[in-house]
């Protein structure tokens, strides 16, 4: 299954995926709103599912230290080389976020953009340094009577972002239909005091 999974997203963006190189306005709005009055100076960041690392290169570009994992090395690949282009540090792993080692650093900061994976909420919840954020955008089950074209599974449903993420302080929820399916948004943070760089 991992393989296929590799070997299908190696072919999706070895053939080219130009919508998700720029990144994501919910990314650059919660950027502004909550990330950067958070970490002023920038942080340590992960990005989850982080395909051609359009969140990565750009907090990269902004001092944030970043780590990127994603199960496709075309996009790794990819990645790496726009990295050198840019004179950007990026730490690349190439595995499913599921088999990343969560416990090799905590995060100020971590990125799941429309990967769902119930798996790696309290993972991810765990890896958070105190007062960390998450930041998180994903397709969920809008309507009942409509099912998934892909087959994809048993998706999101509405509003259970939040019981899958206990362990979090709300600070930012929208959930919204778009076309046949919905989208949600959703910021948590941490619960306690900021580590303060040195």
């Amino acid at each position: 299954m991992e393989e296929d999974n590799g070997a299908l997203w190696d072919r999706k963006y070895a053939e080219g995926l130009p919508s998700l190189t720029n990144p994501d306005p919910f990314f650059l709005s919660t950027y502004g709103r909550f990330v950067s009055p958070r970490f002023p100076r920038a942080g340590t960041g992960l990005d989850l599912a982080g395909g051609l690392g359009r969140h990565a290169l750009w907090l990269a570009a902004r001092q944030w230290k970043m780590s990127l994992v994603d199960v496709s090395e075309v996009a790794i690949g990819k990645l790496r080389d726009e990295a050198s282009r840019l004179d950007v540090e990026l730490d690349l792993f190439v595995a499913d976020a599921a088999e990343y080692d969560f416990r090799r650093a905590r995060y100020d900061l971590i990125l799941l953009f429309y990967h769902w994976d119930r798996s790696l909420f309290p993972k991810v919840v765990s890896a958070l340094n105190p007062g960390g954020l998450f930041v998180c955008k994903m397709a969920t089950q809008w309507r009942v009577d409509v099912v998934s074209p892909n087959g994809a599974g048993n998706p999101l449903g509405r509003n259970e972002i939040v019981s899958l993420v206990p362990g979090l302080i709300v600070v930012d929820h929208r959930e919204r239909p778009v076309r046949d399916r919905g989208v949600v948004e959703f910021v948590g943070s941490k619960p306690g005091a900021l580590r303060r760089a040195q």
